[in-house]
């Protein structure tokens, strides 16, 4: 089959702007967390869920300040493709 312009806006389409780093679920940080030695702000994964809901950020900085803990835990290989 050849994949030409036509064929492609054909083909259903779904929304892929998910970002990885958001999308880490509270128990794979955790575990990812021991499995390196990374400390997290809280110790369960509902209590890690409550966390990483931003509901006092002042400015954008804030809310993105939540990022460096899921980042922490991205840094190897085997991670990305754990979370991925």
């Amino acid at each position: 089959m050849r994949v030409t312009k036509d064929l492609l806006a054909q083909l259903p389409k779904t929304d892929l702007h998910l970002h990885l780093d958001g999308s880490l679920r509270p128990a794979t940080m955790l575990d990812l967390a021991a499995q390196y030695g990374t400390a997290m702000p809280a110790d369960t994964p509902d209590a890690l869920r409550d966390y990483m809901h931003v509901k006092d950020a002042r400015n954008l900085m804030d809310y993105l300040g939540r990022f460096e803990i899921t980042l922490s835990v991205m840094q190897t290989e085997e991670a990305l493709e754990r979370i991925a």
